[in-house]
């Protein structure tokens, strides 16, 4: 672990380095204990630990996790629950109604009628509380308390609000096309700007070398014959020449380990030396002979594939003759985007598929990479003197100057979260709401700003800790680079991960983190580099070149959180082509914990259940709603989290496999197969041999549920385990996954076991 200070020198230290001495939190003792002191001084005690604390985690799940934790929410907040939690754990679509939970407790709320309306997570002021809601009276073995809590709310919030939040969001579930102008095609041409932009910068940059290479005769036109040729080529003659020296080494390596097979030490150390230097010298003959052979396919492209139907268009159209190798690299580029979109759709489907996802990558890595240098060198060729400049000044603008983060798909699908998770609430309110959804205030609110209401510290609602993943796939560190990254951090108080330390948010990018910024980070399951639990496709080398080159990513470059990795007199102002970019693409070791820029990523790229951070802390009592699609009944994010929080933290969750076995449908039942229930609760010990109590409520179509939910099911087989590729929901999908949590959750809060459990009575009220 990083060991740059003792962890408890000075709690005011507004950078926190991890360190493995610390054997509580695992090298966050600073920030929890900041943590702890907010939390206690909203409850007024500040005598309280951590074990005397309940989470809430949220999982991942993209619209469907948020809507099944909002059932979760609503149940909880009706048994006076929600109001006893005091952490908020979120990732990826958790955190879309978990940062909306939280922006909707930030601050009273001023309406247009100049009245004011103030949410908190009692019964009576949840923002997302069900009405209408009608019926008689219920007896206790029912949903209860519905008719008894209209009675209790009417004198709070008017019926005019009442309901509207929840309205609001049934209505918009397909964020990514909300209307108002925001279509498909909005996202499609969002998507082209940043491949037109990547392509253009990258193209730019090759025609520029290609030029410069010429001018200073190290890249001469092709001669007559190949020796002529190989006179001006100096890439081909370094090339060969360390294709030589490669060959030379062969029989040298054979002598020499004859000679030193008596002396182990110094055979072990030369075969280390000459593993690197072989690993080395080989790809960098590579990129030297795929350069050094580009004028000679230009050539043959010109002399062999020639078309009078082409030749004669474009002929009568500009009245020029075109060169083959130009409309070669053109249609080289367009293969290798389809083929690259190709793999890329892959990623998402969870059945086998006929074509091998890695031929995809290969096809579309050498298509597309092999087009630029080839139109690169077409287009260096034709360029005139006056016309270098321009094009210097162009790319020049494009490569420093152009933001990665704002051009990406990043910016739309934070945009698109935001102004339906973080609203106007006055708008949203009055009658004239216009269906524009624009929500000014959302966009530049700070996260460090959060969870700081001074009108009633008691209803600010749980501590809020947003979850992603930081790339390491260079890291040094074994543990890091196995999994790809590391739990990055984004909360009021502190950003950051083990691998990097964390820095006050208020202070991190000058402040300048915002809540809707983090909404999106932690649910940006699309990126180079990135998969699923660590794996994936993505991961590929090949297929995480070409995203970066064509910008395909959800992901956002921030500055490293360690102050000593981002200093420096020639670091870039904003994340640009060159650096993070260029780098990412070419210097694939610059991805690690030491880099100035580093990419972040989905949280559910290291672990989805948001349940990793809640076991450091070792509380009294977690609630985790996993929302995450499992139609295999795998229970893949549980395990992925049981192993991580026990290598890392000493923590055993302990389920037994006949728990597990409840909420499985049967598989002897006709027709619809419910599981036993949709919920288990199991022992958490921690390193220090502490207790804790867990309780996992997953999407299950179990026993118990309404009538309602078998029609919905005839009609969709799959639910509740529909694709998270599915994004778009209607009105029906969001209430069908909503009432589920409702109703899953409503049952646990019934069950004698759970409510007559040590931990649980004593932290969560008897209602």
């Amino acid at each position: 672990m990083q060991e740059t200070k003792n962890i408890g020198d000075n709690q005011n230290d507004s950078y926190v380095a991890g360190n493995s001495e610390d054997p509580v939190f695992f090298g966050a003792k600073n920030v929890i204990d900041a943590e702890l002191k907010i939390i206690n001084k909203k409850h007024g005690d500040d005598k309280r630990e951590t074990k005397d604390l309940a989470g809430l985690a949220l999982s991942g799940g993209g619209i469907r996790s948020a809507s099944f934790s909002l059932g979760i929410m609503q149940a909880l907040a009706y048994k006076k629950w929600l109001s006893k939690i005091d952490y908020l754990s979120t990732v990826s679509g958790g955190g879309y109604i978990g940062t909306g939970l939280t922006w909707l407790l930030s601050k009273k709320w001023q309406l247009k009628n100049g009245s004011t309306i103030t949410f908190d997570t009692s019964p009576a002021n949840f923002p997302y509380v069900t009405y209408p809601m009608c019926g008689g009276a219920y007896d206790k073995d029912k949903r209860t308390g519905i008719m008894e809590l209209k009675d209790r709310i009417k004198d709070t919030i008017s019926a005019k609000v009442r309901g509207k939040m929840l309205h609001y969001l049934r209505q918009n579930a397909k964020y990514l096309t909300p209307g108002g102008g925001i279509n498909i095609f909005s996202l499609v041409a969002v998507l082209l700007r940043g491949i037109g932009l990547g392509l253009m910068t990258y193209l730019g940059l090759f025609v520029l070398l290609f030029i410069l290479l010429n001018k200073l005769n190290l890249f001469c036109p092709v001669q007559t014959t190949l020796s002529a040729s190989l006179n001006y080529n100096c890439f081909l003659l370094i090339a060969l020449a360390g294709l030589a020296l490669y060959l030379v080494s062969l029989p040298v390596y054979s002598l020499g380990t004859f000679l030193l097979r008596r002396s182990k030490t110094i055979a072990y150390c030369c075969r280390r030396f000459y593993e690197i230097s072989a690993g080395t010298l080989l790809p960098f003959v590579l990129v030297l002979a795929v350069l050094g052979i580009i004028p000679f396919v230009s050539q043959w492209l010109e002399g062999h594939l020639t078309s009078e139907t082409i030749q004669s268009t474009y002929f009568a159209i500009t009245g020029k003759q075109i060169k083959t190798s130009g409309v070669f690299g053109v249609f080289s580029i367009i293969i290798g985007i389809i083929s690259s979109l190709a793999a890329f759709m892959k990623t998402s489907k969870t059945g086998a598929s006929k074509i091998p996802v890695g031929l995809f990558v290969s096809v579309g890595a050498a298509a597309l990479l092999f087009g630029v240098l080839i139109l690169a060198y077409h287009m260096s060729m034709d360029i005139p003197d006056g016309f270098i400049l321009s094009l210097l000044v162009m790319v020049g603008l494009l490569a420093l100057v152009v933001n990665l983060n704002h051009v990406s798909v990043h910016r739309y699908y934070r945009d698109r979260l935001m102004e339906i998770f973080m609203p106007d609430v006055a708008g949203i309110m009055a009658d004239s709401y216009e269906r524009s959804h624009k929500t000014k205030e959302a966009n530049k609110k700070k996260l460090h700003e959060m969870y700081a209401r001074t009108d009633n510290a008691d209803d600010s609602g749980p501590y809020h800790i947003i979850n992603a993943n930081v790339v390491l796939v260079s890291s040094r560190r074994a543990k890091f680079r196995g999994r790809g990254g590391d739990n990055f951090i984004l909360t009021p108080a502190y950003c950051g991960s083990n691998a990097t330390g964390w820095r006050k948010t208020e202070e991190y990018m000058d402040g300048a983190m915002t809540l809707a910024s983090a909404m999106a980070i932690s649910g940006a399951a699309v990126n180079p580099d990135a998969g699923g639990g660590g794996e994936g496709v993505t991961r590929q080398p090949f297929l995480a070149m070409l995203m970066g080159m064509l910008n395909l990513r959800l992901g956002y470059w921030v500055p490293n959180p360690d102050p000593q990795k981002s200093k420096g007199i020639l670091k870039p102002p904003v994340p640009n082509y060159i650096w993070p970019g260029l780098w990412e693409i070419i210097r694939r070791n610059r991805l690690n914990e030491n880099a100035y820029f580093l990419q972040l990523s989905d949280g559910g790229h290291f672990e989805n259940l948001a349940l990793y951070e809640l076991i450091r802390r070792r509380l009294g009592l977690i609630i985790v709603c996993d929302g995450a699609a499992d139609p295999h009944c795998t229970f893949a994010e549980l395990a992925n989290a049981m192993e991580k929080v026990r290598t890392d933290f000493g923590a055993l969750i302990l389920i037994k496999n006949e728990n597990i076995q409840d909420l499985i449908p049967s598989p002897k039942r006709k027709g619809i197969k419910p599981a036993k229930k949709g919920f288990l609760m199991a022992d958490i010990i921690y390193a220090d041999n502490s207790k804790g109590k867990l309780l996992y409520i997953n999407t299950t179509f179990c026993e118990g549920l309404s009538a309602d939910f078998y029609g919905y099911k005839k009609e969709h087989p799959s639910f509740p385990e529909e694709p998270t590729g599915d994004q778009f929901f209607d009105e029906k999908q969001f209430e069908a996954y909503r009432e589920l949590g409702y109703q899953i959750a409503w049952e646990m809060m019934r069950d004698d076991k759970v409510m007559k459990d040590d931990i649980v009575r004593k932290i969560m009220p008897a209602t």
